[in-house]
């Protein structure tokens, strides 16, 4: 996610100047980020977060950081920053909705020089510095202070636990010296008092051992003038309206205790439990995400907890205990959409394949040929368990293992292997396990697996299966094809994303906030929450007040605010609520 400072008059786009704007930008294959500040007095900040939250909700904005000034002399009052998923979709909200927002605010077009992070945001108490400064050289040299400079003591405050995350900006404007924003995220105030000490050691070791930031030390002054540093806190936008789900009722008066033990869906639970609560003052509720979701389910098996939140599918091997202390499985509730690419929102699965392959788009049952392999069956709950059926067996015939199998003409794709890569994460394969080849584990054989940073070992042996790696191989290599996510794929121009068809004879999908959101791209991802129902018995009332509760208006809004996914729709909602009964 990016922030952003108070906008200097030479920066600032007027409203009236949009058209020009977009006549005059080229597309671009990266995301589009806009500022908004909001100057010190100005009215109309709270509107204007209720219209940015409806176009978050919409897909029209990806994503979006609302950031607030926690000192008088600030440059700003707040700042808002909308991110896009791709030029296309800003130039649509430019023409569309960007004259909806008030005079009294500043809107400017930013390219990011630089970014960093460690891990998603899942704090809402973090601290926020905002350095503002005006470039005084040229573009280029601006671009190379930036990396070779900020970025080391940046990357050094990361290693050493006190900065979530990092991002440079630079206003477009026509002479290259847009003025330039670093906005530093700090998990909490401890760590943000403690970075100030750390910064003295990190610099010292810098000037000793990187000659690239020992250089730029000796010029900086000369490259750049300071403007003001601004400590600010992390905003949550207004819960979005949402006319078409049923409002929350309650049909009992609630007494005693509600356990909650889990993933905290990235703060959502908390939110949740404290909604709910609010409407059953006498009900005592406790969560803990001490385990996270690798734990859900044992605290219902067990006895200790009545719901259990999962980011992740319960795998099969999860549930087997609980039917072997219960006697049946439990039951799964969908209660959020996956988000479009942001780290830790169970973002929509992106398929990709170099830019120069023909290959215009693919249906799932494709997918699951290309990726999944011949099996004698698979796996289905009947009886109140998981058993094994040659129901969904896979002959050998149907797996597409050359590019002419998918139609690709020419002597080059004629017999030619399709490589394949994706991510071997537990949580990824899960899913992919579950939804695409009924719990089998069989895959292609030629399936090269690879994680994400933090799951890797350090050093050249992890560097080589880190989730980068095969975006830069099918950068060069046209006979790939990956399952990534679009965080990813952004960095990589010569890479595409096709379009799903959720079968075939039905019009593909294009990834997009907007499609991710209406449930239309067929390779979503749900956050669950797991009960304990058994069958044909009713449900403990504390937990069917719960779950009304969550698969509610009041509820979906909550998760809606938190912002990493979008609330259901109301066709899938109802579907969820039915299983309470």
């Amino acid at each position: 996610m990016s922030f952003i400072s108070r906008i200097s008059r030479k920066a600032a786009l007027p409203l009236a100047s949009f058209a020009a704007l977009v006549a005059a930008t080229p597309a671009l294959a990266e995301k589009a980020e806009v500022m908004i500040t909001i100057p010190a007095g100005a009215k109309g900040e709270e509107e204007l977060a209720a219209k940015v939250a409806e176009w978050k909700l919409g897909g029209q904005v990806s994503d979006v950081l609302w950031l607030k000034a926690e000192q008088r002399d600030g440059g700003f009052q707040a700042i808002m920053e909308l991110e896009f998923a791709d030029q296309t979709s800003y130039d649509e909200w430019a023409r569309e909705d960007a004259p909806k927002i008030g005079s009294q605010f500043t809107v400017t077009r930013v390219d990011k020089l630089i970014h960093g992070e460690k891990s998603p945001r899942d704090s809402n108490y973090s601290v926020f510095k905002v350095n503002e400064y005006q470039p005084t050289t040229d573009a280029a040299t601006t671009k190379a202070f930036a990396s070779k400079y900020i970025e080391p003591l940046m990357q050094a405050q990361i290693a050493g636990k006190v900065m979530m995350r990092y991002s440079m900006y630079q206003a477009r404007q026509a002479d290259g010296k847009g003025k330039t924003w670093l906005v530093m995220e700090y998990r909490d105030p401890i760590s943000f008092e403690r970075s100030e000490a750390l910064k003295t050691g990190i610099r010292t070791n810098l000037l000793a051992n990187n000659a690239g930031y020992a250089s730029f030390d000796k010029t900086k002054d000369g490259l750049r003038t300071t403007g003001p540093e601004t400590v600010s806190s992390y905003h949550e936008l207004p819960a979005p309206n949402l006319p078409d789900l049923p409002a929350y009722k309650p049909e009992a008066k609630l007494v005693g205790t509600l356990r909650i033990y889990g993933s905290e869906l990235k703060n959502s639970v908390e939110y949740l439990a404290k909604g709910f609560q609010a409407y059953h003052p006498d009900l005592r509720i406790t969560w803990s995400n001490a385990t996270s979701s690798e734990g859900a389910l044992a605290g219902l098996y067990t006895g200790v907890a009545d719901v259990a939140p999962m980011g992740d599918d319960a795998k099969v091997t999860d549930q087997m205990p609980f039917y072997n202390a219960m006697g049946y499985v439990p039951t799964e509730i969908s209660v959020s959409t996956g988000g479009y690419e942001r780290r830790g929102s169970l973002w929509a699965w992106a398929i990709v394949v170099n830019k120069d392959n023909p290959l215009a788009s693919l249906t799932k049952d494709q997918l699951e040929n290309i990726f999944g392999s011949e099996r004698s069956g698979g796996w289905k709950v009947e009886d109140n368990n998981w058993l094994f059926t040659a129901e969904f067996k896979k002959d050998r015939k149907t797996d597409i293992r050359t590019w002419d199998q998918l139609g690709l003409k020419g002597a080059e794709y004629k017999g030619k292997e399709i490589q394949t890569y994706g991510y071997s994460a537990q949580g990824f394969q899960t899913a992919i396990e579950r939804h695409w080849f009924h719990w089998s584990h069989k895959w292609n054989p030629n399936f090269l697996e690879y994680v994400e940073t933090k799951q890797a070992v350090a050093g050249p042996l992890g560097d080589a299966v880190k989730s980068e790696r095969p975006l830069e191989i099918m950068s060069r290599d046209k006979f790939g094809i990956g399952i990534a996510a679009m965080m990813h794929v952004k960095d990589y121009p010569n890479l595409k994303v096709l379009p799903i068809s959720p079968r075939a004879g039905v019009a593909p999908v294009p990834l997009t906030p907007k499609m991710v959101a209406q449930r239309k791209y067929p390779l979503i991802r749900d956050g669950y929450f797991y009960i304990n129902k058994a069958p044909g018995q009713p449900l403990d009332p504390k937990v069917k007040e719960f779950m009304r509760f969550v698969l509610s208006r009041e509820g979906q809004e909550i998760i809606a605010k938190v912002g990493y996914y979008y609330p259901l729709n109301a066709q899938y909602l109802a579907e969820q609520r039915k299983k309470l009964d």
